[in-house]
């Protein structure tokens, strides 16, 4: 798919914008707090139904305003148009497909593969393992039938489980810890057949960007054992001591390693940077091989990347024929992605967007 048009209404400062994009590179070059941030994040929310940088879409919306609307034209056909809205009384999200109302936001983030190359990026190997765990499951999500349904199903009989370990019910947690080891196992399977499959693409991409350090990647289910069920079994005490349950995949973690030890104690922030830029870029590829063309919002063209780096990467874009849509403070930092590639260059000021 290819994204041809946006139009953004009162999304952060920007209070309307209307961009006909390129189907390569678009870069969005100004100072800081002009609005670039918001035009990523209104990107986002129209085939995620929800920002990237909070969970409360109210507070997206412009200061004064009541509502917000953006709305996607896509080159693709049977997509066509796609619009989110949101009115702040009503405290609801809607999004549409062609004109009618999509009930499940999950209906439209199949239809565009969006990779995030933000400036926290880097916490994909320096932070939390649930960090990890959500570029395991997005990965999963577009190639596994059911996976996102599996999951909320594992985390709402979790969430029973973990209630009944607090009174510490016997009879009734086993029918909830049946269920637990049931799904988990599942979920566990799903991520590990992504995981393998994946692999190959995420050690391309370390070689293409050469982070100059040898880094291995192994995926860890959330317990020790073959079994997940006679584990919860052996684990019965000390969930109960703890009143969570302290087995399964919502404890998994993809596990980042150098020579010298885990990644997260070894490597420089920018050398972090370059391993979780190829992390992303291997679920690009990987969706790339079945026809899936991704769309990468990057914020902060080069941020903790030194030139080789950057000039890396550019040319690993530049492969993947992907669509991208780039902001930069610096004009000239924006130049090492715009290469020969050419592409469309938006001023962005006061929240006003216009096509250089």
């Amino acid at each position: 798919m290819v994204v041809e048009r946006l139009d953004v209404e009162n999304v952060r400062n920007i209070e309307a914008a209307h961009l006909e994009f390129d189907a390569g590179l678009n870069l969005l070059v100004g100072p800081n707090g002009a609005g670039k941030t918001a035009a990523l994040e209104a990107l986002h929310l129209v085939f995620r139904g929800r920002s990237f940088r909070t969970t409360r879409t109210e507070r997206v919306v412009r200061h004064g305003a009541a509502r917000l609307a953006v709305g996607a034209g896509c080159r693709d056909p049977g997509q066509g148009r796609i619009r989110v809205s949101y009115v702040r009384d009503g405290g609801r999200v809607e999004l549409a497909r062609d004109g009618h109302t999509v009930r499940q936001s999950s209906v439209i983030a199949l239809l565009q593969p969006i990779q995030l190359l933000l400036p926290d990026l880097s916490d994909l190997v320096f932070g939390a393992p649930a960090t990890r765990r959500q570029w395991l499951d997005w990965g999963a999500f577009h190639v596994k039938h059911g996976h996102a349904a599996t999951l909320r199903d594992y985390l709402r009989v979790l969430r029973h489980r973990n209630a009944l370990l607090r009174v510490d019910d016997r009879q009734t947690l086993s029918v909830w810890t049946e269920q637990v080891a049931e799904l988990g196992e599942r979920v566990a399977q799903n991520r590990r057949d992504y995981f393998e499959t994946v692999k190959p693409d995420i050690e391309e991409s370390l070689l293409a960007l050469q982070a100059e350090i040898a880094v291995t990647v192994d995926y860890w289910p959330g317990w020790r054992g073959e079994d997940l069920a006679e584990t919860l079994g052996e684990q019965h005490d000390r969930d109960v001591k703890s009143g969570l349950t302290n087995a399964g995949p919502h404890r998994a973690d993809i596990g980042i390693k150098c020579e010298q030890g885990d990644a997260s104690e070894v490597l420089s922030r920018g050398q972090g940077k370059v391993v979780a830029s190829a992390l992303r870029l291997a679920q690009a590829r990987h969706l790339a091989t079945a026809g899936r063309r991704s769309l990468f919002l990057i914020d902060d063209v080069g941020a903790e990347l030194d030139e080789a780096h950057s000039e890396r990467l550019a040319t690993v874009l530049d492969d993947m024929d992907c669509q991208i849509v780039a902001t930069s403070a610096n004009p000239g930092a924006g130049d090492v992605l715009r290469g020969s590639r050419g592409g469309r260059l938006f001023h962005v000021e006061h929240g006003r967007l216009t096509a250089a």
